[in-house]
């Protein structure tokens, strides 16, 4: 809009004199405003009318000093390859002797890898390491619409040092997965093609394989440690500076059997067929075990049920109504018995509770005297129950010479009269 007549035009340079030298400005901050800005101001120049030249040589000394501010950009971020894209979730343990030296582990599997594009620190835990690893990007945008990427953290590692014995202190961590997977997956459903390969997709939490870095030959401790591990985990033995070629396989270890170092990495990260079958032998290890708990498990539940059936036997539970009905049966039956002895049951004397006799009198005199008099009582009993005995029996023999004697005379006075 051209100004109006009468109207001193103020050039837009006149506004911009206002705006700070570029010492004043902060170097971190982002200036894609003031550059465009800057540029605006230089073209509103030019179109604007020419004025006196005291005021157009004030105006070009005061924005000689613009210095248009640059922009540092991001370093670009490593752009994933197809495999890396395509990768999925990795997840390696590692034991033997390369086990604890995390250079050698970094170089065996991360370093120089095309197809890593973020790559964690090594982390200290109780028993081992772990570190995570990138072969993508995952995008997020916030609510400004603004672009961020994370790393993915699809490639796990963890080592483990001090692995003794059959190696069965491995155990827990490869089986932690396992428990996850055993509680999201129906009880009733039993093993198939189906249910193997959802197991065994890319995004599986399962381990994908346990990693045995060994610069010795076979040994009866590394077998023992293959035998106990082997039915939970596809195992890949490697065994540095050796020749791999002179060392046969043992039974039911994984069908990959790298080489070398480069073999290794390329089955693991470029070649999906590898892959594949690393995670298909992990799913059905996985199958196995859960096969293995589930009868573990009706075992342990038949054995209780036996238990609580013998129990339950042993001690039935009190049935309110059977006992009121055995109870009146069996106090009838016992009044009638009782009525048929005609007998009661005498009151029990009350105890004298006396005071203990002193240890040191061994006769115990105040007992002796006690238990003499108790025997008056059964005495009296006793010789009363005699004389009423020998009293009946008098008597009945007095009865018998009275039926005799009455006999005899009938039969004299009989005799008599005839």
């Amino acid at each position: 809009m051209s100004p109006r007549a009468g109207e001193p035009s103020q050039s837009p340079l006149l506004h911009s004199s206002g705006m700070p030298s570029p010492t004043d400005s902060p170097p971190d901050s982002i200036s894609s405003l003031p550059s465009i800005g800057s540029s605006f101001f230089f073209s509103s120049a030019a179109a604007s009318p020419p004025h006196s030249h005291t005021h157009t040589d004030h105006a070009r000394d005061s924005t000689q000093g613009f210095i248009i501010p640059s922009l540092t950009l991001p370093e670009a971020l490593p752009q994933p390859t197809q495999y890396g894209k395509t990768l999925g979730e990795i997840r390696l343990i590692i034991i033997g002797d390369g086990a604890e030296d995390h250079d050698f582990v970094s170089s065996l599997l991360l370093d120089d890898n095309e197809d890593v594009v973020d790559r964690g620190t090594w982390e200290d835990t109780s028993d081992g390491s772990f570190l995570c690893a990138s072969t993508d990007w995952i995008e997020h945008r916030d609510p400004h619409g603004l672009e961020k990427f994370e790393p993915a953290r699809n490639v796990e590692i963890i080592t483990r040092r001090n692995v003794g014995g059959d190696g069965s202190t491995i155990l827990p961590v490869i089986h932690s997965p396992f428990h996850t997977l055993l509680e999201i997956i129906d009880p009733h459903c039993k093993p198939s093609v189906s249910l193997t390969t959802l197991i065994a997709s890319p995004s599986t939490p399962i381990y994908t394989a346990l990693i045995i870095l060994s610069r010795s030959a076979p040994s009866a401790k590394e077998n023992d440690i293959i035998d106990t591990l082997a039915v939970h985990i596809p195992i890949i033995v490697l065994r540095y500076g050796l020749d791999q070629t002179r060392f046969p396989s043992r039974p039911h270890m994984s069908s990959f059997c790298p080489s070398s170092t480069s073999a290794l990495r390329h089955g693991l990260f470029r070649s999906p067929e590898t892959l594949s079958s690393l995670r298909y032998e992990a799913a059905d290890r996985f199958l196995h075990w859960r096969e293995v708990e589930r009868a573990v498990e009706e075992i342990h539940a038949a054995h209780r049920e036996i238990a609580l059936h013998i129990h339950s036997e042993k001690s039935p539970s009190w049935d309110r109504a059977k006992w009121e009905a055995e109870w009146e049966a069996r106090l009838s039956h016992d009044v009638a018995t009782r009525a048929r002895e005609d007998t009661i049951t005498e009151r029990p004397l009350p105890i004298n509770r006396q005071a203990a006799p002193s240890a040191l009198d061994p006769l115990h005199f105040s007992s002796l005297i006690a238990f003499t008099f108790s025997l008056f009582v059964p005495a009296k009993a006793r010789i009363r129950s005699g004389l009423s005995h020998f009293i009946q029996q008098l008597s009945d023999c007095q009865i018998r010479i009275a039926m005799v004697g009455s006999f005899c005379i009938g039969v004299g006075v009989g005799w008599m009269m005839h």
